[in-house]
């Protein structure tokens, strides 16, 4: 994986339910309140593979594991090349909900090795920051199908997170920083706060 230029790269990751995508609407607002330039994006994207990768949602036997991990890179070398390259090439903090740690815990769940999956993102800027939301796979699910009133897709079952989340809990990179997801939205988004700092103090200080 490459290193991000001028810009800086802070990324969302766990399993669902962990109240990622509202944490990073939380933070996204709270830097542009600083005056700070921020984009927020997601993966799978809106592009044309990040459709293809949204219908497994409801059928994920539809194609075999290789085809699935194909779908998330191709997503991914387009989204480097049209959105994350060139906006931290412009000096902006990019937010990203799920990225490369995700393809590893869910495809390495499925079966697939991790260090290969890994080795196959190696065209992916290297976040800056990983935040790695942690909650139990039925606090996750009591979530979904609670708060969202969804009912979880084929990606979000009991057994596939839990497998999902040891090996979250097993990574070890060094820009991984854990959150604690089971409190309040208020005082999740204050350690969101408390992690961040430091890599806006890095920002600030170019």
């Amino acid at each position: 994986m490459i290193t991000s230029p001028s810009g800086k790269l802070i990324v969302f990751e766990g399993i669902d339910g962990t109240g990622k995508t509202t944490q990073l609407s939380l933070l996204a607002r709270a830097l542009s309140d600083r005056g700070l330039p921020v984009v927020s994006t997601r993966e799978p994207t809106d592009g044309k593979y990040g459709k293809k990768i949204r219908e497994l949602y409801r059928n994920r036997g539809s194609v075999n594991l290789q085809e699935e991990l194909e779908l998330f890179l191709a997503d991914r070398r387009e989204h480097v090349r049209e959105l994350l390259g060139p906006t931290l090439q412009a000096g902006k903090i990019v937010l990203c909900d799920r990225y490369v740690l995700s393809t590893v815990a869910y495809q390495g769940a499925a079966g697939l090795d991790r260090d290969e999956i890994m080795a196959q993102n190696s065209f992916a800027p290297i976040p800056d920051l990983a935040l790695l939301f942690q909650a139990s796979p039925e606090t996750g699910i009591a979530r979904i199908t609670g708060k969202r009133g969804e009912s979880p897709n084929d990606f979000e079952q009991v057994e596939t997170l839990t497998r999902v989340a040891e090996i979250f809990a097993s990574l070890d990179q060094p820009y991984i920083r854990r959150i604690d997801a089971t409190g309040t939205i208020a005082t999740i988004h204050e350690s969101v706060i408390s992690a961040v700092e430091h890599v806006i103090k890095q920002y600030q200080s170019r």
